[in-house]
């Protein structure tokens, strides 16, 4: 039986997870048998018509499973089954380390668009730096390949988390991606071993949290337009009902109420929920006349001011010169035009340092009174902001 794919209106994730299931039928169905060779990537993006890129991360999900196997420079093969059992690599670790001295840091690997090292990255360098120094080892777990929604994150958290648990692990630091489910889990983890938690907090589950100051930070990037001349500032933002996102959210709003009169200009939107999706709002704001169209964009992260420029250059509205966009977190410098984005930086070594030094604290101490850490942004300034002196 021929499987097809829907690729014309599938985002690359669905289609990620059309190849996982298709080559996981496969080798359960026994056309690929086992030890023996998967087709190449080449083949398989010629036969599926997808990307490589897709077929690759199809396969490094299968790899982690164990249903295959992978060596450098050779075509992936397919697990024995009386080798599909076999513990992950870590349970062998424990005739040779405790691994009570391990804390695992439990979050996706990042975008390599990212400039100078990914955040997951930088906070993984300051977490191993200040735990190295009190005898501890920080393990990276990837929660997942491309981030999508709620329900595909649920799962493979539970897994990690309860894998964490079983193996001894002496911690972990966790920033969530499954915001209402695994609350259970999550509790249960926190009584039985010291859980920080990064950038979200979850009510209903008392950990440890180290964030940064996102409401300020976007104040002062909302009050630095302001200062620049500009009156008719947009705010971007995702449809996230979690506290970094309203917070950023709640930053843009009082820098306009300290100005303007209440209601003066507060406008927001929300981008599309699906990658490609329509979004009729923002496309009537750029039919607008340009003097009652915004003249600046506030993004909720670097990624949506990334995503906004590209529309505003299919429209013919030039960035800065037309309209200027801030974005948020620092990960990514430059905008599709090659224009330097301003942007508000999170301190990602110090936030690993600041969940490292709260793990010490719990670890220490397990009736120690809950703790929050927020951790400062600053202002980058670069080129996609201009002085306005309109009306």
């Amino acid at each position: 039986m021929t499987t097809i794919l829907n690729h014309a209106t599938s985002p690359a994730k669905v289609q990620m997870r059309d190849v996982e299931s298709l080559i996981r039928e496969r080798i359960e169905s026994g056309k690929y048998e086992a030890g023996g060779r998967l087709p190449s990537e080449r083949e398989l993006c010629e036969e599926l018509k997808v990307h490589r890129r897709v077929v690759r991360s199809a396969i490094q999900v299968l790899e982690r499973e164990g249903l295959i196997n992978r060596q450098p420079n050779c075509r992936a093969t397919v697990r024995s089954l009386d080798t599909q059992d076999t513990p992950h690599p870590m349970q062998n670790l424990g005739s040779k380390l405790q691994l009570s001295r391990f804390v695992a840091l439990m979050m996706w690997h990042g975008n390599p668009q990212e400039e100078g090292g990914t955040g997951q990255q930088r906070i993984f360098w300051g977490m191993n730096q200040t735990l190295g120094q009190a005898g501890y080892h920080t393990v990276f777990l990837d929660l997942v390949e491309m981030i999508g929604t709620e329900n595909e994150h649920a799962d493979r958290e539970a897994t990690h988390l309860q894998y964490a648990l079983d193996q001894g692990f002496g911690g972990i630091v966790f920033y969530c991606y499954s915001y209402y489910s695994n609350r259970d889990l999550l509790r249960k983890v926190a009584r039985k071993i010291p859980l920080v938690l990064i950038d979200r907090d979850l009510p209903g589950v008392e950990a440890d949290y180290v964030g940064v100051t996102n409401h300020r930070g976007m104040y002062e990037a909302t009050n630095y337009l302001i200062g620049l001349g500009h009156k008719r500032i947009a705010y971007i933002t995702r449809s996230e009902p979690v506290n970094t996102v309203q917070d950023r959210l709640q930053g843009y709003l009082a820098a306009l109420r300290e100005t303007f009169d209440p209601g003066y200009y507060e406008m927001v939107l929300a981008v599309p929920s699906t990658e490609g999706g329509a979004w009729p709002a923002f496309d009537a704001i750029l039919q607008a006349p340009p003097e009652k169209r915004p003249t600046a964009l506030v993004c909720v992260n670097d990624y949506e001011a990334v995503f906004v420029a590209g529309r505003l250059t299919e429209a013919g509205i030039r960035v800065p010169e037309d309209i200027s966009v801030i974005g948020c977190d620092n990960i990514i410098t430059k905008l599709p035009n090659g224009v330097g984005l301003t942007t508000t930086a999170q301190p990602f070594e110090e936030i690993g340092a600041e969940a490292a030094k709260l793990f010490l604290r719990r670890a220490g101490e397990r009736k120690s009174d809950i703790a929050q850490v927020e951790c400062p942004t600053r202002l980058i300034l670069r080129d996609s902001c201009r002085p306005y002196d309109g009306p």
